[in-house]
């Protein structure tokens, strides 16, 4: 009897090093598939794919058999050896059905785009292999995210975790770009001309929807070549007497008329698809012989994502580079030129990273990377106005639109405006987090904090040019700055009380609803490097029981503002 135990154990000890040895080697064919995409070293990537394939499908197979599955029943360590079957399962998934697919797809990027024009049929072909990539990561992150890991045992709690975050980023990037390969060729002109309004989104005068766009660039596309027809600056679109389209009682309520009015205010709304109205009729008042197909949005912070793809660019004796991009738009113009030579030197980089992308890409897995990684984060908007081309964009992050009642998910968004009339959002930093506290007749009880600050003393700041402080002209100390702040509840939901700095505050709009949504506005001024706090509680709509999700305005600082929060419901 003990000889057969020891061979039991024996066995089951044997067995799960083999697994673990097996998940080691997809590991590390995972690291060396990554650095044969950044080298574009297509036989060294072939070679890490097989070895991934191969090891994920050994894993699988070992905790396939009847043995593994008794192991699952074990008391203490069946939920882990479960887990391992899971992972080892979506893993060999993955590197067969999505990884394989999607690699087939990077060699024809090298010719997809060259000398301006995408060639249409090249991204047709990647239509199949990247809808099929998509359908199996989501299948398998679906699979991943309904383990419960939270009675794992040792290490196997964070990498699995680990594990299934990763597989949800990979997932929502596919999702992305099956979208992005079904609409590009018509959004390209496969179908005829199109004319698109460009943004350059200023974050360092924050608004709603990423920036106050100073410059813009009119698009050209016909047949996959794209052209920057036409360039300006705002200033070239006169002060509307009324708003350029009707607006709602609500939004004149929160808004204010000002934002139908001037070319620099529709994005007050964190709407981008709403905001593109009120561009798109500006752009008719001031140019009624060129119809628009639609509005792109881009900011500083997403520009410098796609230099990772196409190298440094040269401007006026400068070399601007993805590390560099963000403080050489953003503050040193405002620190050396003149505003007419600001706006000379904007619309220069704008023509020149243009040019880099549309004629010799570095490496365009990089530029991919760069676009997808400024959708992800809500720097790239597009707002179409024809109707097939926004099916295909639906509940894409590119919308950036403000949701409405979306069933079993809560939304919280939070939108910032600047209230000083200056460049001071360079220097502003900012926060938020939402956690749901309690799950009360299919309604979530919610707590918000948000705390912001700029990271330089109002005495510094003081001594800037009247170009980033505003120069008190709007009652604003030069060097301190006032940011209106936007918090919207979830669809049928209510906010609470808010405090700031631990007093309660009366916020205004208080009784508005937008999309079923109510509004309130908190206004904060900002002097010092010490932190404003608000907190506020909010419900959700009935039914509302799912994961949340936080919208934020994204900010000079890369990375992504807001996210996803847990649900407290049990189902």
């Amino acid at each position: 009897m003990s000889a057969a135990i020891v061979a039991v154990v024996g066995y089951t000890v044997w067995l799960t090093y083999q697994v673990q040895q097996d998940l080691g080697d997809a590991e590390a064919a995972v690291s060396d598939l990554r650095q044969a995409l950044n080298g574009d070293d297509a036989a060294a990537r072939d070679r890490a794919i097989a070895d991934l394939q191969d090891a994920a499908r050994s894993a699988e197979n070992r905790t396939d058999g009847a043995w593994w599955s008794v192991m699952t029943h074990v008391p203490l360590v069946g939920d882990d050896a479960d887990g391992v079957r899971v992972l080892s399962r979506t893993l060999s998934s993955v590197a067969t059905d999505a990884v394989a697919p999607i690699a087939s797809t990077v060699d024809a990027l090298d010719g997809v785009y060259q000398g301006g024009r995408i060639d249409l049929a090249a991204v047709e072909s990647m239509q199949e292999p990247v809808g099929r990539a998509s359908e199996a990561l989501t299948a398998a992150a679906t699979e991943v995210q309904a383990v419960d890991s939270s009675g794992f045992v040792g290490v196997l709690d964070r990498r699995f975790d680990d594990y299934a975050d990763q597989l949800e980023r990979a997932a929502v990037s596919l999702r992305s770009a099956d979208t992005a390969v079904r609409v590009l060729p018509r959004m390209v002109g496969a179908d005829g001309p199109r004319d698109y309004l460009l943004l350059f989104q200023n974050n360092a005068e924050v608004r709603a929807t990423g920036g106050m766009p100073g410059a813009w660039a009119l698009i050209h596309a016909e047949d996959g070549r794209i052209d920057m027809a036409r360039q300006g600056v705002a200033g070239d679109f006169p002060t509307a007497d009324t708003p350029v389209v009707p607006l709602t009682p609500e939004e004149v309520e929160v808004y204010g008329k000002e934002i139908g009015v001037f070319f620099q205010n529709p994005g007050f709304a964190p709407d981008f698809p709403r905001a593109a109205q009120m561009w798109d009729a500006h752009w008719d008042r001031r140019f009624p012989n060129v119809d628009l197909d639609g509005v792109l949005a881009l900011d500083p912070v997403g520009m410098s994502y796609l230099l990772e793809g196409t190298g440094p660019v040269t401007v006026d004796g400068r070399s601007l580079t993805s590390e560099n991009l963000v403080e050489e738009l953003l503050s040193r113009p405002y620190l050396e030129l003149e505003p007419e030579e600001q706006d000379v030197f904007f619309g220069g980089a704008a023509r020149a990273i243009f040019d880099a992308a549309s004629t010799d890409v570095r490496s365009p897995v990089s530029l991919v990377d760069g676009f997808e990684r400024a959708a992800r984060e809500g720097r790239f908007l597009v707002a179409s106005f024809d109707e097939e081309d926004q099916a295909l964009l639906a509940d894409s992050r590119v919308l950036g639109e403000l949701a409405g009642d979306d069933q079993r998910t809560p939304h919280v968004d939070v939108g910032l405006n600047d209230a000083t009339g200056s460049k001071m959002s360079y220097y502003l930093r900012y926060r938020v987090t939402v956690e749901s506290m309690s799950c009360e007749n299919d309604r979530q009880q919610l707590a918000a904090q948000m705390t912001l600050n700029q990271v330089i003393t109002a005495a510094d700041a003081a001594e800037l040019p009247v170009s980033v402080t505003g120069g008190g002209v709007r009652g604003v100390d030069a060097g301190s700055q006032v940011v209106s702040i936007r918090i919207y509840s979830p669809a049928g939901g209510a906010i609470g009380d808010i405090t700031l700095n631990g007093r309660k505050v009366e916020p205004f709009e208080q009784n508005v609803r937008v999309k079923d949504r109510q509004v309130v506005t908190v206004v904060t001024e900002l002097s010092t490097l010490d932190d404003a706090v608000i907190n506020w509680t909010m419900e959700s709509g009935p039914g509302q029981v799912g994961d949340g999700e936080l919208g934020v305005t994204p900010s000079v600082v890369s990375g992504i503002a807001g996210g996803v929060f847990r649900s407290s419901c049990s189902s």
